[in-house]
């Protein structure tokens, strides 16, 4: 018998050209890291599928922003208090340029109807926090009728880092996350980049 979803609100503390993405030279640039903890939380290994589902995601946001590379740095970290995975996800590179998730970031809204529900894709640039170079997250809202739920995933990018941020349900979906914009999510993504970036 399928389990029976319940929802959790989370309250903070988960281009044309192409860059070369290659492993950062240690020159005192940012280099992104996947530690054993961050926030407190222990990082896990999550089944295969979920992985996979991270893997297409973070592929799909890195592409349009010309950031290609086949090793990936990817953490999932287990969140016990609401039964969720916050996932950290990026690539180390050279020739990365900030200004295009800026523009990525500053397009309209987008809209989408699917079997009756309404889903809307806002975009903003934050606060990129103490590292520098941009910042910005997608929330998708998803509405049905007096329904609505918001998930959000936060980015960064640096010449040398690209990185992100989300909440992402675990396998056995006890828990769904929603309620997540980037006045919450932002935050939290600062503060764990200044835990998984350092100087090279």
């Amino acid at each position: 018998m399928p389990a029976t979803a319940t929802t959790t609100a989370i309250a903070p503390a988960p281009a044309t050209a192409t860059a070369t993405a290659t492993p950062a030279p240690a020159s005192g640039i940012w280099v992104l890291s996947a530690p054993d903890s961050v926030t407190g939380l222990k990082r896990v290994q999550p089944p295969a599928a979920t992985l996979k589902t991270i893997m297409t995601t973070l592929q799909q946001a890195a592409g349009p922003l010309g950031v290609e590379n086949d090793n990936p740095v990817v953490g999932v970290y287990d969140d016990p208090q609401y039964d969720v995975y916050i996932v950290v996800a990026g690539y180390n590179g050279t020739g990365f340029d900030p200004a295009k998730l800026t523009a990525a970031e500053s397009v309209p809204p987008s809209f989408q109807d699917v079997n009756g529900t309404r889903f809307t894709n806002n975009h903003v640039t934050i606060d990129p926090g103490d590292h520098g170079g941009t910042a910005g997250c997608t929330s998708t809202l998803g509405q049905s009728g007096a329904m609505a739920a918001e998930a959000t995933g936060c980015m960064w990018m640096t010449m040398t880092t690209f990185g992100g941020v989300t909440y992402v349900p675990k396998p056995d979906l006890q828990q769904m996350v929603y309620g997540i914009g980037p006045d919450k999510l932002g935050p939290i993504m600062r503060t764990i980049r200044a835990q998984v970036e350092r100087r090279g």
